[in-house]
């Protein structure tokens, strides 16, 4: 083996430490944007739901006669 294959060697085995380094990253990258995003949409359906009910209660509260003492 020549000085020249090795250093190729250790060259391209360098390279595959650094591209696998950087395909783990993207793909944690990917992983937490799918995750922030199905959050952020349970969140917007949970507040739209809130604000459902709160409109129905305030409405039954304004339909339904006062009571007296």
């Amino acid at each position: 083996m020549s000085a020249e294959s090795l250093s190729r060697i250790q060259a391209n085995a360098a390279f595959l430490k650094i591209q696998t380094k950087t395909l783990v990253r993207d793909r944690i990258q990917s992983d937490m944007d799918a995750l922030r995003s199905a959050r952020d949409d349970n969140m917007t359906k949970l507040r739209q739901l809130r604000l459902e009910r709160d409109a129905r209660d305030l409405a039954a509260v304004a339909v339904a006669p006062a009571k007296t003492k």
